[in-house]
């Protein structure tokens, strides 16, 4: 072992916890704020993130769907899980709870969209 310590502050916490959501939530990072509070010793998470959702088919009743199918609330219960599990394993914090607000909609495109086939 060598003698020091690690120092890492809350904003970078909070940019982990941010790319965290992002990847959970399948948006882009610039599109996600993160904060993070105590929760009686433990880490709370409060994030502010745009609903991931993709144009139904043709041949479907629904306008939008989420892009893993469900509900709203199952997507969000599930993505909710991820982010605490992936941020206890990289910054070995126990989260109590994880806070979720969607403000608006990011539209899946496309991936292969525009490439040469």
């Amino acid at each position: 072992m060598c003698a020091g310590y690690t120092n890492i502050s809350s904003g970078t916490l909070e940019q982990l916890i941010a790319a965290i959501a992002a990847d959970a939530f399948k948006v882009p990072l610039q599109e996600v704020r993160a904060s993070l509070h105590d929760e009686q010793g433990q880490v709370g998470v409060r994030l502010v993130v745009p609903l991931m959702v993709r144009a139904a088919k043709e041949n479907s009743t629904a306008v939008f769907s989420t892009l893993d199918g469900g509900t709203v609330f199952e997507w969000a219960a599930a993505a909710r899980k991820v982010v605490a599990a992936r941020f206890a394993l990289l910054a070995g914090s126990t989260v109590a709870r994880v806070d979720v607000r969607f403000t608006g909609i990011h539209e899946a495109t496309s991936r292969t969209a525009g490439r040469v086939q």
